[in-house]
C-alpha cells in the first residue's frame, strides 16, 4: 500500500487528520528517496516496532524483496514462508516536536536496511528526538 511521505493520515473509516502524516509507506510502482539513513535511526526503528499499533489479520510482505514462498500452517493454512523482517502486519506513530504524529508501516526498518529508503528529516529528527521517542513507546503500550 502506498501513501506519499507527509500526505495525511487515514485508517479504514477515519477523515484524514492534518496532524498525523503517512511516513514509509512504499510500493515499488512508485520512486522513494534513497540515502544514507542517520546513524541511530535504526536501533531506535527496531525498538519501535517491537510494540506496533493497528495490527492487521494476514501480513504484508515486501514488494521489493523476492516473493515469499507459501507454506501450510501445521494446520492447513497457506501462510508466506519468509524472511520475519519482510513482513509487516501493523504500524508504529512517533509524535514530532510540534504534535505531528508520523506514521510508519512496521516495515520501515527494513525498508531503510535492506532498500536504502531515506525518510523524510521531520521524522528522523522525531525518531531520534528522545522525547518523541518515549511519548511513542508509551502511546503504543497503551493502545
Amino acid at each position: 500500500m502506498h501513501y506519499p511521505d507527509l500526505s495525511p493520515y487515514s485508517y479504514g473509516r477515519t477523515d484524514p487528520a492534518p496532524n498525523i502524516l503517512n511516513v514509509g509507506w512504499l510500493s515499488r510502482e512508485h520512486e522513494y528517496v534513497q540515502g544514507l539513513a542517520p546513524a541511530g535511526l535504526l536501533p531506535v526503528l527496531k525498538r519501535l516496532i517491537k510494540t506496533p499499533v493497528n495490527l492487521y489479520r494476514g501480513y504484508h510482505y515486501c514488494e521489493f524483496c523476492p516473493e515469499p514462498r507459501i507454506a501450510l500452517s501445521p494446520t492447513g493454512l497457506r501462510i508466506f514462508d519468509g524472511a520475519p523482517e519482510s513482513l509487516g502486519n501493523g504500524e508504529i506513530r512517533v509524535v514530532a516536536g510540534d504534535g505531528t504524529v508520523l506514521v510508519a508501516p512496521v516495515l520501515i526498518a527494513h525498508y531503510i536496511e535492506a532498500h536504502g529508503y531515506l525518510p523524510p528529516p521531520q521524522f528522523t529528527t522525531a525518531c531520534l528526538d528522545h522525547t518523541g521517542v518515549q511519548h511513542a513507546l508509551e502511546r503504543a503500550r497503551r493502545e
